[in-house]
């Protein structure tokens, strides 16, 4: 297991990096290729793939976690019934909303694209088209994904996911440097992405030769059955997006736009944090929703414990850190130009504590599918805290959004301590699992030890 995790760590940095890249290399050659009035429209309508992305609706991972739990129990017909009931649903799904997206891109008034928008409104209608339908391509990736997950390759899947990104990227760079415009150019990310499909879909069947692709085993009832779990994997984005957004609308309407800066740059900034941990977090939770399947106790506790340990070592001192020396690092990162108050770089410091405790904990209730039990709360709250950030943003400004979010995480961590001691680990368990935890680390220490003397 511990190979597993780290392995999915590793792809898990690799695939960060690989994004980063790609994101670095194409916003050069895009913008000098096209100039900036072209390249600031085809950033506008690449932004479409991204909500695309919810084309699933929740049933990839919900499946997923199904599907590991049925295959830690030895039951690969459970696996291959789901998967094809879960793809059907996807496809299904798809299907609705390529259809509606491809309907908008050809009746929305052209005066939605500027008045001036670099190309001939039919090209951007078509460029707009084909990008829709690679987001849309894009979403069956999912639940090949959630299969490599079930099947304990998630490192696998991860760097496979890693590769498709970096093959579509340099289609498009290598596009743009042939004189490509924009319409071939998202012609040759959707190539892209339909070859790195290919090649998913061909090492899937080499390295899970027992999963069965297709749809003939899927059935309406299991359909039916991943509704519930994929409707609340869904209110866990809508939450996030009302917390984050709602946050700076109400602040912009309480202190004027001027102040949204402020917040903004703090909280990006703060949630660097939240990323490391789900480095780790990520590759564990295929591991839980196994141990569950095996009501293997001792290992659910010692991954709870391995979960709070990683966000301790992690977050408190970026914490600090940023209490610290958030506001300089602010004003370096902006050139100067975004000044955070001290207030609010010291609330979303305990931004950064509250949230990076209790969102890793509610992956593991989300591996065990189980997230219905808070995903509703989550929205609930997120619902509360805009109009309480609009309040405390009247009086305090910036500092009042990052206090409403303060808020907000903490009055989360209540809610998923309190699930977590029902359906993840007892406090009890969780003290049981310090000592294996302590013994595992003495005998790493002498296994590393002993490779340094070797070397």
């Amino acid at each position: 297991m511990i190979r597993r995790v780290l392995a999915g760590v590793g792809a898990n940095v690799f695939d960060k990096l690989i994004v980063a890249g790609s994101q670095l290399a194409m916003v050069p050659v895009l913008s000098s290729a096209w100039g900036l009035h072209l390249y600031g429209l085809w950033v506008l309508l690449i932004t479409v793939p991204s909500f695309l992305a919810v084309g699933d609706f929740g049933f990839a991972t919900a499946a997923g976690t199904k599907m590991t739990m049925a295959r830690a129990r030895g039951d690969e017909q459970a696996v291959n019934h789901i998967f094809q009931s879960a793809w059907a649903a996807v496809l299904l799904s798809s299907a609705l909303l390529v259809t509606a997206a491809l309907v908008l891109a050809w009746t929305v008034p052209a005066g939605l694209f500027g008045d001036a928008p670099g190309l001939p409104i039919r090209e951007v209608r078509l460029t707009l088209s084909i990008l829709m339908i690679y987001g849309i391509v894009a979403v069956q990736g999912s639940i090949f994904f959630a299969a490599f997950r079930a099947a304990g390759l998630f490192a696998v899947g991860a760097f496979w996911n890693a590769l498709i990104i970096l093959i579509e990227s340099s289609a498009v760079i290598a596009t743009v440097l042939l004189g490509g415009q924009p319409v071939t150019a998202a012609l040759a990310l959707l190539a892209g992405r339909v070859v790195g499909l290919i090649g998913q879909n061909l090492l899937l069947r080499r390295r899970v030769p027992w999963l069965r692709i297709g749809l003939r085993e899927g059935t309406r009832a299991e359909m039916m059955a991943l509704l519930p779990p994929a409707g609340a994997v869904m209110l866990v984005p809508m939450a996030q997006a009302l917390a984050l957004q709602g946050t700076s609308i109400a602040l912009g309407a309480a202190a004027g736009q001027a102040a949204v800066p402020a917040f903004t740059a703090a909280r990006t900034l703060s949630r660097v944090g939240l990323q490391l941990c789900w480095l780790v977090n990520t590759p564990l939770m295929p591991e839980f929703s196994a141990a569950v399947a095996r009501e293997d106790r001792r290992g659910m506790a010692a991954m709870a414990l391995t979960t709070l340990l990683v966000s301790t070592v992690l977050l408190v001192p970026y914490a600090i850190l940023f209490a610290a020396l958030g506001q300089p690092a602010i004003l370096l990162w902006t050139r100067g130009v975004i000044h955070s108050p001290q207030p609010l770089v010291l609330t979303m410091a305990f931004v950064i504590l509250l949230g990076g405790y209790w969102y890793p904990v509610s992956n593991l209730i989300l591996a065990r599918n189980r997230h219905g039990s808070y995903s509703r709360w989550y929205v609930l709250l997120a619902a509360l805290s805009v109009p309480l950030a609009y309040l405390l943003s009247r009086q305090f400004g910036a500092t009042g959004a990052g206090a409403a979010m303060a808020l907000l995480d903490g009055a989360m961590l209540i809610v998923i301590l309190r699930l977590a001691r029902r359906l993840v680990v007892t406090p009890q368990e969780l003290a049981a699992a310090v000592p294996q935890m302590v013994d595992f680390g003495r005998r790493l220490a002498a296994r590393v030890r002993g490779v340094g003397r070797r070397a």
